[in-house]
């Protein structure tokens, strides 16, 4: 069984895994040991190796250490009983918390959700798929991130809609991405309707492009 890793060289490849290792490490000018160290989760690449892959592969940087980081899953509780707030469930070098910038890493572990968690922190009824680490600078206060839209999006909890920002909202049973003009919201197909009909849950920090 291949990990993520491989089946992106795989995907870059032209569908063949055979020899992907070998012409990566020829673009990258690193042996083809230095790769299979990197596939086999020996090693992980450089933010440098990093930039250049993500360029190679047409994918956002993000996305290409995600292929190198372990998938985490939350352990299955009772739906019924909230799960403790998301920054109690980290680990502590990485825990954010906006009201303490002090914190000595520099990086911060935030949730990959299936689901918008509508009781923020309490996870009742959402289920955590991964962990993922990103630069405490370009979090912004971000505390999940969702798949809409074909990308991966980074939510900072916000309940007020603010003028020019793009904002994750409910509106006719369903969320939605949306940029906000004064009181209109502007969907990507074009269609508006008025902040009066929907519900602000959050605001859209970074958008994390990936290719399917």
């Amino acid at each position: 069984m291949i990990n993520k890793f491989e089946k992106q060289l795989e995907k870059w490849n032209g569908g063949v895994l055979r020899g992907a290792q070998a012409k990566l490490a020829r673009l990258l000018q690193v042996s083809t040991a230095t790769v299979a160290l990197w596939a086999t989760g020996k090693r992980r690449p450089s933010k440098g190796y990093v930039a250049q892959m993500a360029q190679l592969f047409g994918l956002d940087e993000f996305y290409i250490m995600r292929l190198f980081t372990p998938a985490t899953t939350y352990p299955e509780v009772n739906p019924l009983s909230p799960l403790p707030a998301l920054r109690d469930a980290q680990t502590p070098e990485n825990t954010y918390t906006a009201d303490n910038p002090t914190t000595q890493s520099n990086s911060v572990s935030v949730p990959l959700l299936s689901a918008v968690p509508l009781h923020y922190p309490a996870l009742t009824g959402c289920e955590v798929t991964e962990w993922w680490t990103l630069p405490r600078q370009r979090a912004q206060g971000g505390k999940y991130l969702l798949e809409l839209d074909n990308a991966l999006w980074l939510i900072k909890p916000a309940h007020e809609f603010l003028d020019g920002k793009k904002m994750l909202i409910s509106a006719k049973g369903s969320f939605l991405l949306v940029q906000v003009q004064g009181s209109i919201l502007l969907q990507g197909n074009g269609q508006t309707f008025p902040t009066d009909q929907a519900q602000a849950h959050g605001l859209a920090v970074l958008k994390i492009s990936y290719i399917v």
